[in-house]
Protein backbone atom coordinates (compact mmCIF):
# COMPACT_ATOMS: atom_id res chain seq x y z
CA UNK A 1 0.00 0.00 0.00
CA UNK A 2 1.25 3.17 -0.52
CA UNK A 3 1.54 6.02 1.44
CA UNK A 4 -1.37 7.77 0.28
CA UNK A 5 -3.62 4.67 0.59
CA UNK A 6 -2.70 4.40 3.82
CA UNK A 7 -3.70 7.95 5.18
CA UNK A 8 -6.76 7.59 2.75
CA UNK A 9 -8.10 4.41 4.80
CA UNK A 10 -7.63 2.32 1.90
CA UNK A 11 -10.11 4.38 -0.21
CA UNK A 12 -9.64 3.15 -3.92
CA UNK A 13 -8.01 -0.19 -2.55
CA UNK A 14 -9.21 -3.59 -3.44
CA UNK A 15 -8.39 -6.24 -0.25
CA UNK A 16 -9.68 -9.59 -1.36
CA UNK A 17 -10.17 -12.22 1.34
CA UNK A 18 -11.16 -15.68 2.31
CA UNK A 19 -11.28 -17.95 5.41
CA UNK A 20 -9.07 -21.01 5.81
CA UNK A 21 -8.18 -23.80 8.60
CA UNK A 22 -4.29 -23.45 9.70
CA UNK A 23 -2.52 -25.06 12.34
CA UNK A 24 -3.31 -22.54 15.01
CA UNK A 25 -7.06 -22.32 14.31
CA UNK A 26 -8.89 -20.32 11.96
CA UNK A 27 -7.25 -17.78 9.32
CA UNK A 28 -8.38 -14.92 7.31
CA UNK A 29 -6.08 -14.88 4.80
CA UNK A 30 -5.96 -10.93 3.05
CA UNK A 31 -4.54 -9.71 -0.14
CA UNK A 32 -4.06 -6.94 -2.41
CA UNK A 33 -2.61 -7.15 -5.75
CA UNK A 34 0.67 -6.51 -4.42
CA UNK A 35 0.85 -9.61 -1.90
CA UNK A 36 -0.22 -10.51 1.56
CA UNK A 37 -1.97 -7.47 3.24
CA UNK A 38 -3.25 -8.83 7.09
CA UNK A 39 -3.79 -12.58 8.00
CA UNK A 40 -5.72 -12.77 11.36
CA UNK A 41 -6.67 -15.95 13.55
CA UNK A 42 -9.86 -16.95 15.04
CA UNK A 43 -11.94 -20.03 15.71
CA UNK A 44 -14.72 -21.47 13.70
CA UNK A 45 -18.02 -19.17 13.88
CA UNK A 46 -16.00 -15.83 14.48
CA UNK A 47 -15.14 -15.24 10.73
CA UNK A 48 -18.12 -11.51 10.90
CA UNK A 49 -15.51 -10.67 14.24
CA UNK A 50 -12.04 -11.68 12.72
CA UNK A 51 -13.40 -9.71 9.65
CA UNK A 52 -14.61 -6.68 11.85
CA UNK A 53 -11.27 -6.50 13.25
CA UNK A 54 -9.17 -5.90 10.41
CA UNK A 55 -11.49 -3.94 8.45
CA UNK A 56 -11.53 -1.48 10.89
CA UNK A 57 -7.97 -0.82 9.85
CA UNK A 58 -8.55 -0.09 6.46
CA UNK A 59 -12.10 1.42 6.66
CA UNK A 60 -12.26 3.00 2.97
CA UNK A 61 -10.97 -0.45 1.14
CA UNK A 62 -13.52 -2.48 -0.93
CA UNK A 63 -13.77 -6.17 0.45
CA UNK A 64 -14.06 -8.87 -1.98
CA UNK A 65 -14.71 -12.46 -0.44
CA UNK A 66 -12.25 -14.42 -2.91
CA UNK A 67 -11.35 -17.48 -1.37
CA UNK A 68 -9.93 -18.97 -4.83
CA UNK A 69 -7.24 -15.91 -4.93
CA UNK A 70 -5.95 -16.01 -1.46
CA UNK A 71 -6.07 -19.85 -1.49
CA UNK A 72 -2.49 -19.91 -2.71
CA UNK A 73 -1.27 -17.50 -0.31
CA UNK A 74 -3.08 -19.23 2.82
CA UNK A 75 -0.98 -22.65 1.56
CA UNK A 76 2.01 -20.71 1.09
CA UNK A 77 1.68 -19.65 5.19
CA UNK A 78 1.34 -22.63 6.66
CA UNK A 79 2.37 -25.47 4.95
CA UNK A 80 6.70 -24.97 5.61
CA UNK A 81 7.49 -27.44 2.37
CA UNK A 82 6.29 -24.38 -0.08
CA UNK A 83 9.12 -21.83 2.13
CA UNK A 84 11.79 -21.18 -0.75
CA UNK A 85 14.49 -18.48 -0.13
CA UNK A 86 14.37 -17.94 -3.83
CA UNK A 87 10.45 -17.35 -3.76
CA UNK A 88 10.08 -14.96 -1.12
CA UNK A 89 5.91 -14.36 -0.21
CA UNK A 90 5.40 -11.07 -1.07
CA UNK A 91 3.83 -8.80 1.57
CA UNK A 92 2.23 -5.55 1.48
CA UNK A 93 2.74 -3.77 5.08
CA UNK A 94 -0.10 -1.24 5.85
CA UNK A 95 1.15 1.13 8.69
CA UNK A 96 2.55 3.93 9.49
CA UNK A 97 6.64 4.72 9.15
CA UNK A 98 7.12 3.59 13.10
CA UNK A 99 4.89 0.50 12.20
CA UNK A 100 6.40 -0.74 9.36
CA UNK A 101 10.61 -0.30 10.97
CA UNK A 102 9.14 -2.03 13.83
CA UNK A 103 7.25 -4.90 11.82
CA UNK A 104 10.57 -5.04 9.59
CA UNK A 105 12.79 -6.15 12.35
CA UNK A 106 10.55 -8.48 13.31
CA UNK A 107 11.15 -10.25 10.11
CA UNK A 108 14.90 -10.29 11.40
CA UNK A 109 14.15 -12.63 14.64
CA UNK A 110 14.72 -16.42 13.14
CA UNK A 111 12.37 -19.23 13.40
CA UNK A 112 12.73 -20.38 17.22
CA UNK A 113 14.19 -17.58 18.56
CA UNK A 114 12.54 -14.80 20.42
CA UNK A 115 13.36 -10.73 21.07
CA UNK A 116 11.40 -8.40 23.62
CA UNK A 117 10.10 -5.18 23.32
CA UNK A 118 13.37 -3.40 24.81
CA UNK A 119 15.69 -5.13 22.03
CA UNK A 120 13.30 -4.13 19.04
CA UNK A 121 13.59 -0.18 20.62
CA UNK A 122 16.93 -0.52 20.83
CA UNK A 123 17.66 -1.48 17.29
CA UNK A 124 15.52 1.14 15.92
CA UNK A 125 17.36 2.96 18.07
CA UNK A 126 15.04 4.69 20.29
CA UNK A 127 15.68 2.65 23.40
CA UNK A 128 12.98 4.26 25.34
CA UNK A 129 10.10 3.36 22.91
CA UNK A 130 9.49 -0.34 24.16
CA UNK A 131 6.11 0.81 24.55
CA UNK A 132 5.21 2.08 21.78
CA UNK A 133 7.09 -1.16 20.10
CA UNK A 134 4.29 -2.87 21.85
CA UNK A 135 1.76 -0.78 20.48
CA UNK A 136 3.17 -1.53 16.75
CA UNK A 137 3.65 -5.06 17.52
CA UNK A 138 0.15 -5.45 18.57
CA UNK A 139 -1.22 -3.98 15.66
CA UNK A 140 0.57 -5.60 13.10
CA UNK A 141 -1.79 -6.61 10.48
CA UNK A 142 0.24 -10.33 9.49
CA UNK A 143 0.48 -12.39 12.48
CA UNK A 144 2.67 -15.41 12.27
CA UNK A 145 4.03 -14.09 8.53
CA UNK A 146 5.66 -10.77 10.30
CA UNK A 147 6.67 -12.79 13.67
CA UNK A 148 5.04 -10.63 16.31
CA UNK A 149 4.62 -13.50 18.27
CA UNK A 150 7.93 -14.13 18.85
CA UNK A 151 8.50 -11.01 20.93
CA UNK A 152 8.18 -11.91 24.93
CA UNK A 153 8.45 -9.47 27.93
CA UNK A 154 11.91 -7.93 29.51
CA UNK A 155 11.59 -10.82 31.68
CA UNK A 156 10.93 -13.60 29.20
CA UNK A 157 7.34 -13.88 29.71
CA UNK A 158 4.71 -14.60 27.21
CA UNK A 159 2.80 -11.47 26.72
CA UNK A 160 -0.19 -9.83 25.47
CA UNK A 161 -1.49 -11.12 21.85
CA UNK A 162 -3.87 -9.91 19.76
CA UNK A 163 -5.35 -13.23 18.64
CA UNK A 164 -4.67 -15.05 22.16
CA UNK A 165 -1.73 -16.13 24.57
CA UNK A 166 -2.67 -19.97 24.11
CA UNK A 167 -2.27 -19.60 20.18
CA UNK A 168 1.11 -17.83 20.82
CA UNK A 169 2.16 -20.34 22.66
CA UNK A 170 1.00 -22.71 20.05
CA UNK A 171 2.80 -20.65 17.56
CA UNK A 172 6.29 -20.36 19.09
CA UNK A 173 5.76 -24.24 20.16
CA UNK A 174 5.07 -25.24 16.08
CA UNK A 175 7.94 -23.18 15.23
CA UNK A 176 9.94 -25.09 17.65
CA UNK A 177 9.42 -28.04 16.13
CA UNK A 178 10.41 -26.64 12.55
CA UNK A 179 13.63 -26.00 13.73
CA UNK A 180 13.89 -29.70 15.67
CA UNK A 181 12.85 -31.20 12.17
CA UNK A 182 14.90 -29.42 9.80
CA UNK A 183 18.38 -29.61 12.56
Amino acid sequence: MSPGEWKAGGEGLTISYGFFPSPFGYALVMATDRGLAGLAFGDPGEEKAMLADMTRRWPKAAYVDDKARTAPLAARVFDSRLWRPDRPLRIVMIGTDFEVRVWETLLGIPMGKCSTYSDIANKLGKPKAARAVGAAVGKNPMSFVVPCHRVLGRSGDITGYHWGLTRKRAMLGWEAGQVVGTA
